[in-house]
């Protein structure tokens, strides 16, 4: 089950009133998904995947490093958490190009709130989460906008 709209829904729940701490802005996320079902919290986390896959582009990654061959892959995934934190608006403007990502922002903990949120629910450990996406996140992946 994989729903673009509750994945959205999750993420307008962000709370940016204590941006500089990633655990607080993302707590009305988790709270959020800790009540949900195992289905939805993993459909959240491979919806997260396909758009985060759909950013993975070397025309995005070259508006944000003069040299992609020495960029950090770890580094430009952070940066590509921002456009799906910021909303599906933000999100569709870097994927259109009329919108670009700054260099200087990360949230990597959205990458983990999947995880967290089952574990939570389930009082254990999440590296004991049983899901992985189908589409990988990970950078230069999309082969396809890599050409």
């Amino acid at each position: 089950m994989e729903n673009e709209a509750f994945f959205w829904r999750v993420m307008d729940l962000l709370n940016w009133n204590c941006a500089g701490d990633d655990s607080l802005v993302l707590a009305p996320a988790l709270r959020f998904l800790v009540r949900r079902s195992d289905e939805e919290i993993f459909s959240f986390e491979d919806t997260m995947s396909r758009l985060l896959h759909n950013l993975d582009s070397r025309k995005i990654a070259q508006s944000l490093y003069k040299d992609t061959d020495s960029m950090s892959a770890d580094l430009f995934l952070y940066q590509r958490c921002v456009a799906v934190v910021n909303g599906q608006a933000y999100y569709e403007a870097v994927r259109s190009g009329s919108t670009r990502l700054n260099p200087d922002l990360e949230f990597e903990s959205v990458l983990y709130l999947p995880a967290n949120a089952w574990a939570k629910k389930h009082r254990r450990a999440p590296e004991d989460y049983p899901h992985t996406p189908g589409i990988s996140y990970e950078s230069m992946r999309n082969q396809e906008l890599w050409k």
